[in-house]
Formats: structure tokens, C-alpha cells, sequence
């Protein structure tokens, strides 16, 4: 009979990390590890087999480190909600995949960033870079750690929001008006969130090519939709 496992040490995590950053050459064979294991279902033997040594290459963001930035950020009085693939999950009230960051919605973008920089420096995270695309949540701050960790802090336009929401924003283009779509809630190891709701998280996938998690979060995201959607009264 085995006996429990042995908890990873972070250090040996960071010592790999560190050695494939310093060696430009092993990043090319550590991201194509990286696809691989990706693209396998969550249930497969590439998932057993090679997910633990792509885990040590990469980075990835584990449940318990999910809920301990959250705790940092709330400590600090930081408004947020989750997005991205872990947003995902809080709507579906359980981890369903691995998941190589986490997304993180900041709504005084402004304000916020440099207070949730310093609320996480704690926890090993250091600024990246940042950058802007042409979407709705359209300026990112990427933070990373020694061990690969990345998280993705994002902005919210609601003037963008608006335009793209349809019948989401058929109670005006305002923030507060908005509100009560955009913010819904979830459950992450027993604990309740806040994170994006189903409908906005589809329309922020709407704008990209897919891979195959996002297509399978992309269907939960119409599952949970579908089952919030009011229901016809009975005639």
C-alpha cells in the first residue's frame, strides 16, 4: 500500500524553471511539450504521463493557488472577478482541466494594477509586460513567478462591453446598468467567487481562434447559459 505523497517543493519547481529560461535552446523542445500535453484530453495517458513533468517547464496555476491570490487581493480590498479558464470553472462549481494561468478582471483598471502588483509581490509574482488588444477587455498586465506561474490582471470597457452585448445592454451602456450581467458567481473549493458571467465569457471567446480547452469551456459556457436563461412562463 502507498503511502501519501510527497508535496512537490517549490524550490526544485523554481530551479527547473529558472534552467530552462537561462538555456534559450531547451524553450523551443519545453513548448512543444507544452502543445502537446494541451491539446490531449484532460483523462488521456499523455495528460498522466507527461502532464507532471510539463507542469515543472511551464507553470501552472493549481486550485490552491487560485484561492491563496484571491485571499491576497481580497485582504487588500481589491475588486475583482475571474475570467478566462478558471472563471470557466467557477461557473461550473468545479475544476474541470488544468489550467496554465489565471485571469483575473480588474475593474478600476487604473487604480487597481499597481496595488494588485504590489499585493502579490508577496507571493512571488513580478511584472511581466503589458499590452492591448481590440476586444472589450483590452489592456492585460502579465505578472509571473519562478515557477513559470503566469496571471493575466485585465481591464473591462464597458463602452466596448455595450456594443458588443446586444440584448445584455438593452438597460443602457452605463457600468451599473450593466452591472448585474457582467457579474455573476461561482464556487472554487467550497468557497463562493465572483467571476464573469456565462454570457459575457462567451462573447469575449466569440473574438478568437480556439483551442481545443476553450472549445470544450465554450460549451460548458452554453451549458450554464442555457440552464440560467429565464424560462417561458407556462401558458
Amino acid at each position: 500500500m502507498k503511502g501519501p505523497t510527497e508535496p512537490q517543493d517549490p524550490s526544485h519547481k523554481s530551479a527547473i524553471y529558472r534552467f530552462i529560461k537561462r538555456y534559450r535552446v531547451l524553450e523551443m523542445p519545453a513548448g512543444w511539450l507544452s502543445r502537446v500535453v494541451l491539446l490531449a484530453p484532460e483523462s488521456s495517458l499523455v495528460r498522466s504521463i507527461l502532464g507532471p513533468p510539463r507542469d515543472r517547464l511551464r507553470g501552472a496555476m493549481k486550485l490552491e493557488e487560485v484561492l491563496e491570490v484571491l485571499r491576497a487581493l481580497e485582504a487588500h480590498d481589491i475588486p475583482l472577478c475571474l475570467a478566462g479558464g478558471w472563471g470557466v470553472d467557477a461557473l461550473v462549481g468545479r475544476q474541470t482541466r488544468s489550467h496554465d494561468d489565471l485571469d483575473v478582471v480588474i475593474d478600476n483598471y487604473e487604480h487597481e494594477v499597481p496595488r494588485d502588483v504590489d499585493a502579490l509581490a508577496p507571493l512571488g509574482f513580478r511584472l511581466r509586460e503589458s499590452y492591448e488588444r481590440p476586444v472589450f477587455m483590452n489592456r492585460i498586465t502579465v505578472l509571473e513567478d519562478d515557477r513559470g506561474r503566469l496571471m493575466d490582471l485585465n481591464s473591462l470597457d464597458w463602452r466596448k462591453l455595450a456594443e458588443k452585448a446586444g440584448p445584455l445592454g438593452a438597460d443602457g451602456a452605463t457600468p451599473d446598468a450593466l452591472r448585474h450581467h457582467v457579474i455573476s458567481e461561482g464556487t472554487l473549493g467550497g468557497r463562493r467567487v465572483p467571476c464573469l458571467s456565462a454570457d459575457v465569457q462567451l462573447l469575449f471567446h466569440a473574438g478568437f481562434d480556439l483551442s481545443l480547452p476553450q472549445q470544450l469551456d465554450v460549451r460548458m459556457l452554453r451549458d450554464k447559459a442555457e440552464s440560467s436563461a429565464p424560462k417561458p412562463p407556462v401558458t
